[in-house]
C-alpha cells in the first residue's frame, strides 16, 4: 500500500537556529540585503539597547509577500536579486538575535503586517504566525520595516558599525543611505595604487572583472585580494586575501575581483556562494586562473616590499642594538656604584656561603662594551655576497650583512636573526688591546686574555639576547 507522509519539519527546529553562530554584523547585514533587493536607497537601523529591540526600515518597493520574510525556506517570488535565493537568510539573521519578529509593510496602498513568537511556535508544535491588513493612510510611504525583539545578543555598536561600513562599501559608494542609531555608514576609501592593470572574462561560464596594482605610498590596507558580489564585499581573511598569489610576498599588492551576475542569470551563470554571502566556491580557482594576468605585477610588488621591508629592518634593529648596549653600559654603572658603596664580600641568600665578587676576580673594569653612552649602532644591507663585516670606532659602528649570501637569502626577513648576528658582529668588533685603542676583530689574537675577553663578550651578547626576546615576550 503506497502512501503520503507528512515530513513537516517540527518545530524544535527553532531550537537549533537559534544556536547558530552567526555574529550580530553577519544577521544585520542579512536584513539590509532584503531592504537593497527591494530597491530601496535608504535605510535606517535602530538598536535599543535598554528595550532590547532591533529595527531595521528602508524606502523600498516593500515586499509583496510580508509572510515570506518569516516562513523557513520561502523567498520574494518578485525579485531578481541574486543575493536572495536560498530563503533562509533572514530566518537565520532572526534566530541568531531575538525571538519575536514583526514585518511591517507598506505596498500599493496596502498595509500588511506579520507577527512571529518563535518561542511560542516551538512550544506550541505549530507553525503559525498572526497576520493583519488595512488600507494604508496618506502618510505612510511604500517600504518594509522589521523588529526583532528579545534579542538576547550582545551587540558592539561601534565594532557592528565599522565591519558594516567595510561589507556594504559597494552599495554606499554608488550612493544608497544607511545609517545605523543616525550615524552614516560611509565607505573606508577607495585603496589608491599605481601601475594599475585590469580585466575582465568568463570563468566557467560565469562573468568577472577585476582590478590591481601597486598600493602607493601611505596606503595601510592589508595586501591581497578583494571581493565583491552584489552588494557586499566578502569577508575578508589572510587566506582569501592571497588565493591566487602563487605564495608570493603581497604586502605592497592590492586587487579587486568583482562576481558579475545578472538579475535573469540561468543556473550555469550564477557562482556558487555560501548562504551568507561570504564566500564562492569558485573563488580560490577563479584567482588562480587570473594569476597570470597579475603575475608580473605580484613580482613587482615583492620586489618593492623587499626593499621597504630591509630598510624597515634596518631602522629597527639599529635602534635595538643602540638601545641594549646603552642599558649595557648604564647597567655596568649601577653595579660598579653599588659595589663602591658595599666593598668586599656579599652573602647568597640561598647558600649562606661567602663569595667574592666577580667584578674583583675579573681583568678589567668587568665589560668590554664601549663605555660612552652615546655611542651608537647600526646595520645595512649590501649588494654583495659576503655574510658580514664591521666598520666603527668607540662613537659609531656599522655592521654590514651581504644580502645576496645564502645565509641572509634564508634570514633575511627574520628580525630576530639578524639583530642577534648583528650583536655577536659587533661583541667581536669590541674586542681591543690592551691599551683600548682599535678593534683587532680582524687579527689572529694569540693573547689569553683577549681570547677570554672575546668569549665572555659572546656571553654577554647570547645574555643581551635573551633578555630582549623576554621583554618582547612580555610585551
Amino acid at each position: 500500500m503506497k502512501f503520503d507522509i507528512d515530513i513537516t519539519p517540527k518545530t524544535h527546529l527553532i531550537a537549533s537556529t537559534r544556536r547558530t553562530d552567526m555574529a550580530p554584523w553577519l544577521a544585520i547585514a542579512e536584513l539590509i540585503d532584503n531592504s537593497i533587493d527591494a530597491e530601496s536607497n535608504q535605510v535606517l537601523i535602530d538598536w535599543d539597547s535598554a528595550g532590547k529591540c532591533l529595527c531595521v526600515a528602508d524606502n523600498g518597493a516593500g515586499a509583496p509577500n510580508p509572510s515570506s520574510l518569516v516562513r523557513i525556506g520561502d523567498s520574494d517570488p518578485i525579485s531578481k536579486a541574486p543575493t536572495g535565493r536560498f530563503g533562509v537568510g533572514t530566518k537565520d539573521a532572526i534566530g541568531a538575535l531575538g525571538m519575536i519578529a514583526e514585518v511591517l509593510v507598506v505596498r500599493g496602498g496596502m498595509h500588511r503586517s506579520v507577527y512571529a513568537d518563535f518561542e511560542e511556535i516551538r512550544l506550541s508544535g505549530c507553525w503559525t504566525a498572526k497576520g493583519d491588513e488595512r488600507e494604508a493612510s496618506a502618510a505612510e510611504s511604500c517600504g518594509t520595516t522589521l523588529k526583532i525583539s528579545r534579542v538576547d545578543r550582545k551587540m558592539i555598536v561601534f565594532q557592528i558599525v565599522e565591519k558594516l561600513s567595510k561589507v556594504f562599501a559597494p552599495t554606499l559608494r554608488r550612493g544608497c543611505v544607511i545609517k545605523f542609531n543616525g550615524e552614516l555608514l560611509a565607505p573606508p576609501p577607495i585603496v589608491r595604487v599605481t601601475d594599475r592593470r585590469e580585466g575582465h572574462g568568463f570563468f566557467e561560464g560565469k562573468a568577472y572583472l577585476w582590478w590591481a596594482g601597486i598600493m602607493a605610498d601611505g596606503e595601510t590596507a592589508n595586501g591581497g585580494w578583494r571581493t565583491s558580489f552584489g552588494p557586499r564585499m566578502f569577508e575578508e581573511t589572510n587566506c582569501n586575501r592571497s588565493y591566487g598569489t602563487e605564495g608570493m610576498d603581497i604586502h605592497k599588492f592590492y586587487g579587486e575581483m568583482t562576481l558579475v551576475e545578472p538579475s535573469n542569470a540561468e543556473p550555469h551563470e550564477r557562482w556558487n556562494v555560501n548562504k551568507n554571502k561570504t564566500n564562492a566556491s569558485e573563488l580560490q580557482d577563479l584567482l588562480e586562473a587570473v594569476y597570470p594576468e597579475v603575475s608580473e605585477l605580484l613580482e613587482q610588488c615583492a620586489q618593492e616590499h623587499a626593499l621597504t621591508l630591509e630598510a624597515g629592518m634596518e631602522n629597527e634593529v639599529s635602534a635595538d642594538l643602540t638601545r641594549a648596549f646603552g642599558e649595557t653600559v648604564r647597567m655596568r654603572e649601577r653595579r660598579k656604584r653599588s659595589e663602591e658603596e658595599q666593598p668586599g664580600t656579599v652573602t647568597p641568600v640561598a647558600t649562606g656561603r661567602k663569595r667574592q665578587r666577580a667584578s674583583k676576580t675579573q681583568d678589567g673594569n668587568g665589560s668590554i662594551l664601549c663605555p660612552n653612552a652615546g655611542t651608537t649602532y647600526a646595520i645595512k644591507f649590501l649588494e654583495e655576497n659576503q655574510f658580514g663585516h664591521v666598520t666603527g670606532n668607540r662613537k659609531a659602528n656599522v655592521v654590514y650583512f651581504g644580502k645576496l649570501h645564502p645565509f641572509w637569502q634564508a634570514n633575511l626577513k627574520n628580525n630576530g636573526v639578524v639583530r642577534t648576528a648583528a650583536m655577536f658582529m659587533l661583541g667581536g668588533h669590541a674586542v681591543t688591546t690592551e691599551d683600548n685603542d682599535q678593534p683587532i676583530m680582524s687579527c689572529v689574537v694569540a693573547s689569553d686574555q683577549s681570547n677570554a675577553r672575546f668569549f665572555e663578550t659572546m656571553a654577554q651578547m647570547a645574555s643581551q639576547v635573551a633578555s630582549m626576546q623576554e621583554c618582547e615576550a612580555a610585551s
